[in-house]
């Protein structure tokens, strides 16, 4: 969600609640573990080559989605401040794991994209942002294209661009 505090854009992403999280936890772990136990059990290297290869993929991709599962619930929420006072820009990451501070100058910053996304129920705009270094910043929830462009803007003026 992006707000504004005084001059500075703050946003915020919600971290997942505590039962979802434990929950992707369990599921991962027992996905990630029990379907591949009995393959492990009862594999040896006398079995023929393509049991082989089949046992092997069945251990690979259960323990696969196990460990995505685990991460979605170990997943750090992010927070992003500019602020035209300091001339820094601050994202934070929050989580039960990871908690990581990285600063940079909003100068580096480079301009950010409204993009229009299609989806079922109509299409909406995303404000992308790219973090110095980083991966991009999608940014959602905007009631129309106006609003994100207004966001865009505002954006840009805390990186000292000025519009023509």
């Amino acid at each position: 969600m992006l707000t504004t505090e005084g001059d500075a854009i703050l946003y915020r992403e919600t971290p997942l609640p505590l039962g979802l999280r434990l929950f992707a936890l369990g599921i991962g772990l027992s996905v990630g573990v029990m379907v591949p136990l009995p393959f492990l059990v009862h594999a040896d290297w006398a079995t023929p080559s393509p049991m082989l290869l089949l046992a092997a993929a069945c251990i690979a991709f259960p323990a696969a989605v196990g460990g995505f599962l685990v991460i979605v619930g170990l997943a750090s929420a992010s927070e992003l401040r500019l602020d035209p006072a300091t001339g820094r820009g601050e994202r934070r990451l929050r989580g039960p794991i990871l908690n990581r501070h990285d600063h940079f100058a909003l100068a580096d910053l480079p301009p950010p994209e409204v993009r229009i996304r299609a989806s079922e129920e109509g299409d909406y705009p995303i404000l992308r942002v790219r973090l110095p270094g980083r991966r991009f910043l999608d940014v959602a929830g905007f009631v129309d294209r106006a609003e994100a462009e207004r966001w865009r803007a505002r954006i840009d003026r805390v990186r000292g661009v000025v519009e023509p």
